[in-house]
């Protein structure tokens, strides 16, 4: 079915990872009583310009209920509004557009003061932004702790895993009640995939800030050997 020229059109993308389209909400009703689109499959608009899950459509929801599919739907914190992370410093490249779909792939999360939120040598399943609060990270060395880093609000952690796919390298904890804002790795992958005019920049803000650290740790480095041959 061609579209018509007043009608929202829209692109697929479907089970073999191909995109398909533009076609009308006709074409889009056929295919999900076809079983060629499943409530979990990424539709795009050309007239909103965003992307979203075929079950969160109005237009599509009544089918997958008529077939005995659940009904998908994101339920947000009522605290969680996109205004609250422009606050973190990985978001800054970000539009109000862009903040309102990454809230949809995380989630808040309210600790108390002491609390462990990630342990060295555990697999690392989220990506952390810190909005309210002081994060401290730390490895123990014969039950000594060794201080590696103190983040602040509008700072990030455990993202080294996310370009590695190894396991936390430390422990973090909160210093003081914090509030953060939590994304799965799996949802961080899903959002580049989905949305990578959002997701490239934040991997970017994510990359720059681990190459601060490596170009600290290298000076800090360089520093200590060059006081060391110094004394010698």
């Amino acid at each position: 079915m061609i579209p018509q020229s007043n009608a929202p059109v829209y692109r697929v993308w479907a089970l073999d990872d191909s995109v398909y389209g533009p076609v009308a909400a006709e074409v889009l009703r056929d295919w999900v009583r076809d079983d060629r689109i499943l409530p979990h499959t990424w539709i795009f608009c050309e007239t909103t310009r965003r992307w979203r899950q075929a079950a969160q459509m109005a237009e599509l929801r009544v089918l997958f209920a008529a077939n005995g599919e659940p009904e998908a739907e994101i339920v947000l914190d009522p605290q969680m509004k996109p205004a609250i992370l422009r606050r973190i410093r990985a978001f800054g490249e970000l539009s109000d557009d862009d903040l309102a779909e990454v809230v949809r792939y995380g989630e808040l999360i309210q600790l108390s003061a002491f609390q462990t939120i990630m342990r060295a040598n555990s697999a690392s399943d989220a990506v952390y932004f810190i909005i309210e609060g002081q994060v401290r990270q730390r490895i123990m060395v014969r039950e000594r702790e060794i201080l590696i880093a103190v983040k602040e609000a509008g700072a990030s952690f455990g993202y080294i895993s996310l370009f590695d796919g190894g396991p936390h390298i430390t422990d973090a904890v909160s210093d003081s009640p914090v509030i953060l804002f939590r994304v799965p790795t799996a949802r961080l992958r899903e959002l580049c995939n989905a949305r990578p005019e959002v997701g490239v920049p934040l991997l970017f803000s994510l990359g720059r800030s681990l190459a601060g650290r490596i170009r600290s740790d290298d000076r800090h480095l360089y520093e200590l050997m060059d006081h060391k041959q110094g004394r010698n």
